[in-house]
């Protein structure tokens, strides 16, 4: 018989031919490689006629090709018969990896390295499996500062009996880890190489004083650096400014890295004029103002983009159009150079036509009802399209606190020339939760607080709810039986379809802090959306009944033995523009209330009026929803109308701690509870008359969805002065800490601080307070 023959040579007609048979010759049978498998994904079948040499064949070898098992493949004729043939496909199978075992490894953990490798024992290894292997720990140790790092690979065959089967073995040579030794700039006039160097946000030199970070070379950041330092001098009117080369060397010792980069500043561009067409709707003056250049600025393009397309605040040209119903309005910036260092500005306005809203459609809500959330929505049917009202819409929806806030989504649909219909789609989440806290005090032990809050209940349909009412009841402990309290309480937020809040709340509490005292009492809440001087603000009044009965004043002045009654009204003015209940990341509230007891207004025996100023700011940093600086702000003072008023001493500020279990208390971390403040002379604290707070945290949200987990560190101080006479704004008892947060419904926020007392609060012994934990539960930011 003779040997087989190529189907492909040079110069070769095709023929025509049937094909009698196929073998397979070079599949690994141990691999469990079989061959009848071979010829059906080849795709040729005996009885086909085909054409030697033809595309049949060439096809049959890329199908074989796509399984990815073969290093080589061919189909030859193994015999001919007149018109026919039988054909012999020759393969050879790629090895299957037994194991891999790696080498050389010291300065990264195994754990790390082999997360990057994607190899699974018993698989093809294909060369290409190998080469990404290769690269994936290479850029692991670039990543880590170790570019000079080679990566070697073996396959050894296992077993002499099975040679298709195969070791890795992967080989590191580390070499030294390199540090950025310093960065040179060529070509730069208008800015030092410090100024420049401060663009790039990976990519820094090694200094002796940054003893926190190790600046490490990294390709990929290094070349996203680059273009931050093309957008820097575009900022500043360098529109021309390139970067013609860089070029970096090591060290003799191979352990610091040189960049060099050389530059092409050019000239500096400045607007010359600025022209708009097609304008009818608002007056180029308006429009300017909105772009906020002038011709002999100079031309910031980032700056020019954002104030034309869009900006963070919403004032850009754009949002003027789009918040007025102009839907499919466009516009079309023409930039022509003029000389050398000028600009001339013509922005074409596409206008088109307003758009009112037709239907606003809700979808995805399973339990909360539509007019709940219709009633937060600024866009209704038959107003003017504009985006400005649906973010803001979204922010109502976020704030409500019953969906997901990630999966809160506008949508619009274009009915006709003229109408648009929006759909927003929401998906709802648990907001019920057990309102559990418990605190942890060393002097005293356990402080907390049992009960539920339904924050979407339906006094109509309990069972179902979705109406928006908040149902509450409390039931507060601390210190054994030192304390106690009681609370229902009832909202209507939303008062006959109006944002008019109306609430009613009953209580009893019981207080034996060295003095005995019940409190029993209800209070009625009346509150509504404002418009003026936004529709971010609110006033909110109530009217409280409460009867005191102090069975034991513990020997102080303060509290006189008996019963007392007290009607109150406390009036608040707020403003609250956040974007979240739960972890706000931008935006402020303020809140100012004032308490008039007795006095000449009201009836009773007691007799005060008490002052709270409250502000608070969060401030998004590096761009990100993640990471937010808060700031806040508390004042508070109490006095009587009278010098021998009758101020209960529940109504007096206390300090220090968790505040959980306590009421009048401001958390201050780094301190026993109530530990901030006058005391007597048995060191059993007396409250006082005012309040000062401030606080600063840094705050990062680790995840959002499912389970919110939140970072923070803190730097606060505050205290409380017995009367105004003593206060003294400037001394605070100042901590610092870390702390964590966690929601899990429906139980709430989990959480703890671990806070440092600066001051010598108590005991007095002359040192720190020191270290403090407090674990929190219930209570989040």
């Amino acid at each position: 018989m003779s040997s087989p023959a190529v189907i492909y040579s040079q110069g070769r007609t095709a023929q025509k031919y049937r094909i009698l048979g196929i073998n397979v010759e070079g599949n690994d049978l141990q691999s469990g490689t079989d061959k009848n498998a071979i010829i059906t994904n080849s795709g040729l079948k005996v009885g086909d006629e085909i054409s030697l040499p033809g595309e049949e064949t060439r096809q049959a070898i890329q199908r074989l090709w796509s399984l990815r098992i073969f290093s080589d493949i061919q189909i030859l004729i193994e015999n001919k018969v007149k018109d026919g043939v039988y054909l012999l496909i020759k393969v050879k199978e790629y090895p299957r990896l037994v194991k891999y075992e790696l080498k050389g490894r010291d300065n990264i953990s195994e754990s790390d390295i082999k997360k990057k490798i994607s190899l699974t024992d018993g698989q093809i290894l294909t060369p290409d499996d190998i080469n990404r292997v290769k690269n994936n720990i290479k850029n692991l140790y670039e990543e880590e500062g170790y570019p000079l790092t080679e990566i070697k690979t073996e396959t050894i065959i296992q077993d002499s009996t099975k040679p298709n089967q195969v070791n890795l073995i992967i080989t590191i040579e580390e070499g030294p880890r390199v540090k950025i030794k310093k960065i040179y700039f060529t070509g730069n006039k208008a800015f030092d190489d410090g100024d420049l160097i401060s663009e790039f946000k990976d990519t820094k030199e090694n200094k002796w004083w940054k003893f926190w970070s190790t600046p490490r070379f990294e390709k990929k950041k290094f070349e996203a650096d680059k273009n931050l330092l093309t957008q820097f001098y575009r900022k500043k009117g360098y529109l021309d400014a390139e970067i013609l080369s860089d070029s970096t060397w090591y060290s003799d010792d191979k352990k610091n890295i040189y960049i060099q980069i050389n530059l092409r500043e050019g000239e500096q561009y400045k607007i010359r004029t600025i022209n708009w067409e097609g304008n009818t709707v608002y007056s180029s003056e308006t429009l300017n103002e909105r772009l906020g250049f002038l011709p002999g600025m100079i031309y910031d393009e980032e700056k020019f983009e954002k104030n034309l397309k869009g900006n963070e605040d919403q004032s850009d040209v754009a949002s003027l159009y789009l918040d007025n119903g102009y839907l499919r309005f466009n516009l079309d910036p023409e930039i022509k150079r003029v000389g050398n260092d000028s600009l001339d500005i013509t922005i074409h306005i596409y206008e088109r036509n307003q758009f009112r809203i037709g239907h606003v459609d809700i979808r995805g809500n399973t339990k909360t009802r539509d007019n709940v959330i219709r009633r937060e929505l600024f866009t209704r049917p038959g107003d003017y399209f504009s985006r400005a009202l649906i973010i803001r819409s979204l922010r109502q929806l976020a704030q409500l606190n019953y969906f997901n806030p990630e999966r809160l989504r506008p949508d619009t649909r274009l009915v006709d020339d003229e109408t648009v219909d929006l759909v927003y789609e929401v998906e709802e989440k648990s907001s019920d939760n057990v309102n559990a806290s418990i605190g942890y005090s060393g002097a005293f032990g356990v402080t907390g607080m049992l009960g539920f809050t339904i924050n979407n209940f339906d006094i109509s349909d309990p069972l179902q709810g979705g109406a928006g009412q908040i149902l509450n009841f409390d039931w507060q402990f601390g210190e054994g039986a030192r304390f106690r309290t009681f609370t229902l309480s009832f909202t209507e937020p939303w008062l006959n379809q109006h944002p008019t809040t109306l609430g009613l709340s009953i209580y009893d509490t019981r207080q034996r802090f060295g003095w005995d005292l019940q409190q029993t009492g209800v209070s009625v809440r009346y509150g509504r959306r404002l418009s003026w001087p936004d529709n971010y603000s609110r006033a909110d009044w109530v009217l409280r009944f409460q009867r005191y009965d102090i069975r034991d004043n513990g020997g102080s002045l303060y509290y006189d033995i008996g019963k007392s009654n007290q009607i109150s009204i406390t009036q608040t003015l707020s403003r609250n523009s956040t974007d979240s209940p739960i972890f706000p990341t931008t935006g402020s509230s303020f809140s100012f209330s004032t308490e008039i007891s007795g006095g000449p207004f009201l009836p009773g025996n007691v007799d005060y009026h008490k002052w709270l100023l409250s502000a608070e700011w969060y401030i998004p940093l590096f761009n990100s929803s993640r990471i937010v600086l808060y700031a806040s702000n508390l004042f508070g003072y109490l006095d009587g109308f009278k010098k021998d008023s009758k101020i209960p001493p529940i109504e007096y500020f206390f300090m220090g701690g968790t505040g959980l279990g306590y009421v009048s208390t401001t958390v201050l971390r780094g301190y026993e509870d109530r530990a901030v403040g006058p005391m007597n002379n048995f060191n059993q604290e007396q409250g006082g008359r005012v309040l000062n707070k401030q606080t600063l945290e840094l705050r990062f949200a680790v995840t959002i969805n499912p389970v919110p987990i939140y970072l923070l560190a803190f730097a606060e101080g505050g205290n409380v002065f017995r009367d105004i006479k003593h206060t003294d704004l400037f001394d605070l008892k100042r901590s610092y800490g870390v702390g964590a947060r966690l929601l899990i419904q429906p139980l709430g926020m989990i959480g703890f601080d671990y806070g440092y007392g600066v001051d010598d609060v108590f005991p007095k012994d002359g040192k720190p307070d020191g270290w403090k934990f407090h674990f929190q539960f219930g209570r989040g930011f």
